[in-house]
C-alpha cells in the first residue's frame, strides 16, 4: 500500500509540467486569436463598461465558470466580457449594437476553439453538429453567461436533455414507456460534438446497448440475435428515445 502511494505521488508530480504547458499553450493560442479578430484600434475598457448596458448578463457572468479564466498579454491582463468579445472600447464609443465593433463568439466558434480545442477537433469527425460549417454556433447550445448551469459545462439545469430538445422535439416525449436512459441525459448514447458512428453515438454497435442491458443481451433469446445487428438497427427496438405503444419500445 505504502508503495502504491509513492508511486501514485511521483505520477502526480511528473504531470504538473505537462497541465502546465497546456494551460500556456492555451493562453497563447486566445492571446494570438484576440489579436488576429480584434478591432484596429480598440482598447480593453473592463467589464464596469460594459455592465454599463449588459447589465443582467455582466452580473450573471460573475457566477459563471468563465469569469474565473484571465489571460496575460502585453500590459495587460484581459478578464471578464473582454477575454471573448476583444476589447470593447471602439463598441462603447460607437453606441454598442450587435456586433457593432465587437467579436460575437456566436458568429465566430474561433474564440471558443481557442481554449476548447478538443471539441474543434470532434466538429472534425465524420458524424458532427454542423458548427464548422457556419450552420450552428457553440451559443446555440451553451450560455456562457449563464450562472443557472450544470456543473463544469455551460448547459442548462433546467433538464439535462433541455438544450437538445430545443431541436430535435420529437424525441421530447412524453412518452407511456419512456427509454429510462434519456433520465441520465442524451449524452449516455450519444457524443454531442462529433462521432466516428452515425447519428454521434458513442459506440456504434450492440456494445452501445449491452453497457446497460448486458443481462438482457448476452443470454436468453436475445444472444442468437446480436450478430443480426444492433438492438434497433436490426428492426427490433427502434423507438430507442420511448415509445406510446410498447414496453419493449420495439416500435
Amino acid at each position: 500500500m505504502h508503495c502504491k502511494k509513492i508511486f501514485l505521488a511521483i505520477l502526480i508530480l511528473a504531470a504538473i509540467p505537462l497541465f502546465s504547458s497546456c494551460r500556456e499553450m492555451d493562453t497563447e493560442v486566445l492571446t494570438k486569436v484576440l489579436k488576429d479578430h480584434q478591432m484596429e484600434g480598440a482598447k480593453y475598457v473592463g467589464s464596469k463598461t460594459c455592465a454599463m448596458c449588459h447589465e443582467k448578463e455582466v452580473r450573471n457572468f460573475k457566477l459563471a465558470a468563465h469569469e474565473r479564466v484571465t489571460i496575460p498579454m502585453e500590459g495587460i491582463k484581459v478578464e471578464g466580457c473582454e477575454m471573448c468579445h476583444g476589447p470593447g472600447s471602439l463598441h462603447a464609443e460607437n453606441g454598442g449594437g450587435k456586433g457593432n465593433k465587437i467579436i460575437n463568439p456566436g458568429k465566430n466558434p474561433e474564440m471558443c476553439f481557442a481554449c476548447h480545442m478538443e471539441k474543434k477537433a470532434e466538429f472534425s469527425l465524420p458524424h458532427h453538429h454542423p458548427v464548422l460549417e457556419g450552420h450552428m454556433s457553440c451559443t446555440d447550445c451553451h450560455d456562457p453567461h449563464g450562472a443557472n448551469a450544470r456543473p463544469w459545462s455551460a448547459t442548462s439545469m433546467a433538464d439535462v436533455n433541455e438544450q437538445c430538445f430545443k431541436c430535435h422535439k420529437q424525441q421530447r416525449g412524453p412518452f407511456a414507456y419512456e427509454h429510462l436512459a434519456l433520465r441520465e441525459g442524451c449524452t449516455t448514447c450519444h457524443k454531442v460534438h462529433g462521432s466516428i458512428n452515425d447519428k454521434m453515438l458513442t459506440s456504434r454497435d450492440t456494445s452501445l446497448c449491452t453497457r446497460c442491458h448486458a443481462d438482457t443481451v448476452i443470454v436468453g433469446e436475445h444472444a442468437s440475435r446480436i450478430r443480426q445487428g444492433t438492438c434497433f438497427s436490426g428492426e427490433c427496438h427502434v423507438a430507442v428515445h420511448g415509445s406510446n405503444f410498447d414496453k419493449h419500445l420495439r416500435y
